[in-house]
């Protein structure tokens, strides 16, 4: 292989990169020349005058058809006539005087396989002077749309109102051919086709350097990442070995360590392997999403080493530990945040439906929560409370919280003792059941406020040592299942379990932590069940279509000029 070759990542890329631009002009350009351009117009047309309207010079009008080029065979028929009351309010008026003329004068007009249609092939272009109607007619194989039909008719009616029936009807046979044969017949659809077919040339072209720009940029942040977890990876491992093991939460976040060594010598391999990439190879799919996948691995870990530094401190209450206490009261302080944002609705739900309820004792119990977490961090430093047990009474309000909202936003639905009120109970109650409330959309957002016009606080729920749904290191063998799927499950906020009471769940020294997901999906599907059904509206639409007096289904319509 020539060192050219080589520099551009290969032969395969480089195979790959090409057919894809290949791609991208084939979308781009050919795609669309293809349905628009006239190719293939080289049929001549076999004409047919009657002009028994006596206005066209018929060799003239025949020798100018023949000149038009069709992409197929096509029996082009013209026939004027004045046959046709100017007076008349039926607006098939034309269409009948053209069906009867075939009927009587042109059968072979007909078709022999099936007499309610136009013959295979044909083509009729008609105008009426006297009664100023126009129209065109198609044989089934070659019948178009009614747009554009319409299209077709358009082109004569400039000519027909200044009475230049031969030119009319030369433009209307050029807009015919332009129209037949075509990949796709209708002109509405063929703009479409081709609008598609240039954005999805657009989106390749696009796809292709996004490959090549996000791949770079993910290599980068991977291998920033990498290099801070390896320059702390000594400092880990001692800050690792001062987490008390006989703790269940240093049990839980040791277990998560022993992991992080693991995908540290798994994302080592993973960078050798990924090497290099030069040239095409950067604008390739699978180079992102393997680059992608650094990232994201090497994040992780990064993210971990941050928990093992946080669980060191705060377990151990060594310097920094405060830093690690108040990123611990992130999800109880958010989860207190959608408690008091349940009472609002709740209030509001209930006063608009006019039913007596009182959020007073729950507020009640918002307040007296908060005013609890910042008494424990006093307790902490004096020594009153020791790290365990301020991460177990931290599980123990957040199950309360958590028990507490379920409960106000059954009593409230349940105080509306409306036939509506009953039914809105009822749904809550299976939805709860079926664990709605409980979906992989349920994450905490990493950030808490009092109320709503006051400052919004920030924390990091990846890094927490108490374990919820977006905590890194989940993965660690049997961590997941003893944490998320085992006994802490059903009384730590899934929504779906039974959990009715407000000791239920509630953890001691050394049970095995528990596993949370926010409060606010379940706020925001009582908000969702109190308020009012939005309404629904229909609409319709009407159009217009041309046909015969009697039971002829032949394709083609006509109108006035």
């Amino acid at each position: 292989m020539s060192d050219l070759m080589v520099r551009w990542g290969g032969l395969r890329a480089v195979v790959s990169l090409a057919v894809k631009c290949l791609a991208v002009v084939a979308l781009g350009l050919v795609v669309p020349l293809y349905i628009v351009a006239p190719f293939g117009a080289t049929h001549a047309p076999a004409v047919e005058i009657h002009d028994e309207a006596e206005v066209v010079d018929d060799e003239a009008l025949r020798s100018s058809l023949e000149g038009i080029g069709f992409r197929r065979d096509i029996r082009l028929a013209v026939f004027t006539t004045d046959d046709v009351d100017p007076d008349s309010e039926v607006d098939t008026v034309l269409n009948d005087a053209v069906l009867d003329y075939a009927l009587n004068r042109q059968p072979s007009w007909i078709s022999t396989a099936d007499p309610d249609y136009w013959a295979d092939g044909l083509v009729i272009l008609a105008v009426s002077p006297q009664g100023r109607w126009v129209g065109c007619y198609f044989g089934e194989d070659v019948k178009v749309g009614k747009y554009t039909e319409g299209r077709i008719q358009d082109a004569a009616r400039g000519s027909f109102r200044t009475a230049q029936w031969e030119a009319g009807l030369e433009a209307m046979a050029r807009r015919t051919a332009d129209s037949l044969g075509k990949p796709v017949a209708s002109a509405r659809a063929a703009v479409v086709v081709t609008c598609l077919s240039i954005a999805a040339a657009l989106a390749l072209l696009g796809l292709v350097f996004f490959c090549r720009y996000a791949a770079r940029g993910s290599q980068r942040r991977a291998r920033r990442y990498f290099a801070q977890v390896t320059a702390d990876y000594d400092a880990t491992q001692i800050r690792a070995g001062a987490v008390p093991a006989a703790d269940a939460y240093g049990a839980q976040v040791l277990a998560r360590f022993a992991w992080f060594e693991e995908r540290y010598m798994q994302l080592v391999r993973r960078f050798r392997e990924f090497g290099e990439p030069r040239g095409a190879q950067w604008f390739t799919l699978r180079c992102f999403t393997d680059a992608a996948e650094l990232e994201g691995r090497a994040e992780e870990l990064d993210r971990l080493d941050d928990v093992i530094a946080a669980a060191s401190a705060f377990l151990t209450l060594g310097p920094g530990w405060e830093k690690a206490w108040e990123n611990e009261l992130g999800p109880v302080h958010e989860d207190l945040g959608s408690y008091a944002a349940l009472c609002a609705s709740v209030a509001f739900s209930t006063l608009r439906a006019k039913v007596s309820f009182d959020v007073g004792p729950d507020r009640a119990v918002v307040q007296e929560r908060r005013d609890r977490l910042a008494g424990m961090t006093s307790d902490l430093a004096s020594g009153a409370l020791t790290p365990s047990a301020a991460l177990d009474e931290l599980d123990a309000i957040a199950v309360d919280v958590h028990y507490r909202c379920d409960d106000l936003a059954r009593r409230a639905l349940a105080a509306d003792t409306s036939k509506q009120g009953r039914e809105r109970l009822a749904r809550y109650e299976q939805d709860y059941a079926r664990g709605k409330y409980a979906d992989g959309g349920a994450e905490y957002q990493g950030w808490w406020s009092s109320s709503a016009r006051s400052e919004r606080h920030y924390y990091d729920p990846t890094t927490t040592i108490r374990i919820n749904s977006k905590s890194v290191g989940l993965e660690a063998p049997g961590l997941y299942e003893s944490v998320v799927r085992g006994r802490g499950v059903p009384t730590a906020g899934l929504y779906g379990a039974d959990q009715h009471s407000p000791g239920a769940g509630t953890p001691s020294a050394g049970a095995a932590p528990l596993f949370f997901r926010p409060v606010g999906a379940l706020v925001t599907g009582y908000s969702e069940i109190a308020s009012p059904a939005a309404g629904s509206a229909s609409g319709g639409w009407s159009g217009s279509s041309s046909g015969y007096g009697g039971g002829f289904s032949g394709s083609g319509s006509s109108s006035r000029f």
